[in-house]
């Protein structure tokens, strides 16, 4: 409360708060006092989705359910909290299939935006050691560009994209190196999507 009173009291330039959390740190009380600040100012609640296949965070220990997602949404959506949902390509042992299997899943959920990234790995974690034991494979930058664009052509037309990727640190990255030039991922996926004459919600059906 206090940081967000603070923020709120610097002056007209603030136009509003984005909050980003997970879908299971959101008790009775959380969601009345981001209802209020609702009131007040332009709220956005990002929520960590990731991927809807629970074999999937089961293994990257997510620790919440699918189910801990849509409740979370229905109880913002019922403050008319404006909801993003986050995903992220190449998770382990993720087909192309699924991750569409994600959006579609989220074309159905009354979500507002949503931001995608590209899974990286970062020194001095599990994924770390995986990785580089050989035991998982990401994607290469051609092929996030491939299926990112395929998300956004299934995408419902009405969701704002707020991000298509990411990036971390350079001195903390094991990899993939392209995931550092966010430009050229997005800029490889507008080219994509131009040259084949495609945009958000081509191939969305309700």
């Amino acid at each position: 409360r206090r940081l967000y009173k603070e923020a709120l009291s610097l002056g007209p330039e603030v136009v509003g708060l984005s909050v980003a959390t997970r879908p299971d740190a959101l008790p009775e009380d959380v969601l009345e006092y981001l209802g209020e600040l609702n009131q007040r100012t332009f709220l956005t609640v990002e929520l960590g989705l990731q991927t809807i296949h629970q074999k999937t965070a089961d293994f990257i220990n997510r620790k919440h359910s699918l189910a801990d997602f849509t409740e979370a949404v229905t109880k913002l959506r019922r403050r008319n909290i404006h909801v993003i949902a986050h995903i992220i390509n190449s998770l382990p042992g993720e087909t192309e299939e699924m991750m569409l299997e994600t959006v579609k899943f989220l074309n159905g959920i009354d979500i507002q935006g949503i931001k995608i990234h590209m899974l990286y790995v970062m020194k001095g974690t599990k994924l770390a050691d995986l990785y580089l034991g050989g035991e998982i494979k990401l994607l290469s930058l051609g092929e996030y560009v491939s299926i990112t664009s395929s998300q956004i052509v299934h995408m419902r037309p009405d969701i704002i994209i707020y991000r298509l990727t990411g990036d971390c640190p350079r001195n903390e990255l094991v990899a993939p190196d392209w995931t550092l030039k966010k430009f050229v991922v997005t800029n490889e996926i507008d080219k994509l999507l131009r040259k084949n004459s495609l945009f958000q919600g081509a191939s969305y059906i309700p």
